[in-house]
């Protein structure tokens, strides 16, 4: 462009000059345009006027061809200096008379033309008829030169030029003082552009001039200052606190250009590496190679390229890698850290920086070392134990066995010469005798239970678990059949809901379900209508399975006795029982990963409730 790097003033008075000039230049030509135009018509007028009176005068001298008159007439053209030629032809067409008269007769047309005026190489000529009332009598031709318009037009000229010259002088002068106004502003808006640009400072404000386009201009660059200097101010606050933030962190953090340049280390990772101020770290991370030595904790040196840092400017994220650091100029100074870090984009997606983040681990990593040491003791204790724990059971295996075989016999034999006594010598015995005998029979078969008991939870700590898919429903439902005979005589209403199968070992859950529903058959026997509800709800995410029912209870607060042995929380003359059945059911919940509790109130009835761990959801 004409005008790309011109000051804006020498713009303005450029732009100025030149449409000024332009408007002046256009005006000129049209005005010499016009004032040709206008000239040549006059001169034709003049012209015609001139001829038509010497063509008035030559009627005489063609009537009588009077050569001489002719000549005389025609040299009153002498008073025109600007007639060069003229000249008369009579009424056949033939050359009468001239103009001067001492011109030769070739400088004339040879024949005269149509009755019109025509300018021709810088001369205006035309033929005009020399009338007699209508009669023709011959043409007069004249030629003038154009000197007097050529000598006008020089004079517009003049005038013309020295009219641009005052209106380009004026101009200027009125540019210069004008375009102040338009410049001064502008060169006052780049002048606070250039103090913010250079010197950062966003609080100077441009002067505002007028009330026009610019004066708003002006305003919107202030108001656009004034929110840079917010947002800068804003800004230099974030930076402030994230700097304060990153310095209070514990946790070490390193921070490098995307060539490995170290920009950055907080109070922390300082610390951490034993370095005294920031001054010490603005190095390169390959001379960090010659301070200290990386090692994976087996024991392995790594080179500079595979330290944490510059596999993060690779690219790779890290979490949680533990490596050993060594200071290779210091005796004993060792640490283990667990380095992460990533990879910092711009919104291009551009490498920017490389951030680690470093705990001291060491510690921990120590004191992980004891627990390991204490648990290989801990094992090995366990495993003593575990032994210890086996010969017991071996010994328990043998108190069971001489239970079964030393103590059974003996009861037996009881109760066995006790029913004989009774049956063969009954009619001998007073009364009394007899009811001690059945006294004796009764206390020899409840020991025998009692020791059957015993004996079935002492197996269920031994016997392994067989899991499979349990049909619950048809589970609880054999066992009612087994157990409704006994009931013979008694009302009692049994609804049993929808039992989802479980998994579980199906002998020891159908003990389970024996000593549940044994109990609620006994403590609804003073019920009439006896009433027993089975089913299955969804708790947690889990089936919880109940035995309900409408019989004696008990009070909640001697709950905690429920599922020991030998414990019993009604009177053995109430309701038979060893105190062994609900300890037995709780043993094989707890060996199947479940849980067994009971709800109840007395003389409302009790609810007991199970869950196993790994039953099926369906």
């Amino acid at each position: 462009m004409l005008l790309k790097n011109t000051p804006i003033r020498r713009k303005l008075m450029t732009v100025n000059l030149l449409t000024s000039g332009a408007v002046l230049l256009l005006t000129c030509l049209a005005f010499f345009a016009y004032e040709v135009l206008t000239f040549r018509q006059t001169t034709v007028q003049q012209l015609s006027t001139l001829g038509n009176v010497i063509a008035a005068n030559s009627t005489a001298a063609l009537a009588f061809d009077d050569h001489a008159a002719a000549s005389e007439t025609l040299a009153a053209f002498r008073a025109e200096p600007h007639i060069v030629a003229a000249s008369l032809y009579d009424a056949d067409g033939k050359l009468f008379s001239q103009y001067p008269a001492n011109s030769s007769a070739s400088a004339f047309p040879a024949t005269p033309g149509g009755d019109e005026y025509h300018f021709e190489q810088g001369y205006l000529a035309g033929f005009l008829p020399v009338m007699q009332g209508n009669r023709r009598l011959g043409t007069l031709y004249i030629k003038s030169d154009m000197a007097a318009i050529y000598e006008q037009l020089r004079r517009r000229g003049e005038i013309a030029a020295l009219v641009m010259v005052i209106s380009l002088l004026l101009a200027y002068l009125l540019s210069r003082a004008l375009q102040k106004q338009i410049s001064t502003p502008v060169l006052a808006l780049a002048e606070t552009a250039n103090a913010v640009s250079k010197q950062r400072d966003y609080s100077v404000r441009a002067k505002k001039f007028d009330e026009d386009e610019l004066g708003s201009l002006t305003d919107a660059f202030n108001q656009m200052l004034a929110s840079i200097q917010e947002r800068e101010s804003a800004l230099r606050k974030s930076e402030a606190q994230l700097q304060t933030v990153v310095e209070s962190l514990d946790e070490g953090v390193v921070v490098s250009d995307i060539h490995g340049q170290i920009l950055h280390f907080n109070r922390a990772a300082l610390a951490m590496h034993g370095f005294a101020s920031s001054k010490e770290i603005h190095i390169h991370l390959n001379q960090f190679g010659d301070i200290f030595e990386l090692s994976a904790l087996g024991g392995t040196i790594w080179p500079v390229d595979q330290w944490p840092l510059a596999r993060v400017l690779r690219g790779e994220i890290l979490h949680d890698l533990e490596v050993g650091i060594r200071r290779i100029q210091s005796d004993g100074w060792q640490r283990v850290f667990s380095y992460g870090g990533t990879l910092v984009r711009d919104a291009a997606g551009q490498p920017l920086l490389g951030v680690i983040t470093i705990n001291d681990i060491t510690e921990r990593k120590a004191a992980e070392e004891k627990i390991r040491q204490l648990n290989v003791g801990l094992e090995q204790r366990v495993a003593e134990r575990t032994a210890e724990l086996q010969a017991a059971n071996q010994e328990l295996e043998a108190f069971s066995y001489s239970v079964s075989h030393d103590l059974r016999a003996p009861l037996r034999a009881v109760d066995g010469f006790s029913q004989a006594v009774q049956e063969d010598y009954a009619a001998l015995l007073p009364e009394e005798g007899r009811r001690y005998l059945q006294t004796i029979r009764e206390g020899a078969q409840r020991m025998g239970v009692l020791i059957d008991d015993l004996l079935t939870f002492s197996r269920l700590s031994r016997a392994a678990l067989s899991r499979q898919t349990v049909n619950t429903d048809k589970l609880a439902r054999e066992v009612i059949e087994e157990l409704n005979p006994r009931q013979l005589g008694r009302q009692i209403e049994i609804h049993v809901g929808k039992l989802p199968p479980c998994q579980g070992d199906a002998a020891l859950l159908k003990q389970v379900w024996i000593n549940l529903l044994s109990n609620a058959f006994k403590y609804t026997r003073n019920r009439n209508p006896a009433v027993i509800e089975i089913g299955c709800a969804r708790e947690n995410g889990g089936n919880v399975y109940f035995v309900r029912d409408n019989g004696a209870g008990f009070d909640m607060k001697y709950a905690h006795k429920l599922f020991g042995v030998f414990q019993r929380l009604h009177r053995a003359d109430e309701y038979e029982g060893t105190g062994v059945g609900l300890a037995i059911v709780q043993r094989v919940i707890h060996r199947h990963g479940g849980q067994v509790w009971a709800v109840a109130a007395p003389d409302h009835g009790a609810a007991f409730y199970f869950n196993l761990k790994g039953e099926t959801t369906s």
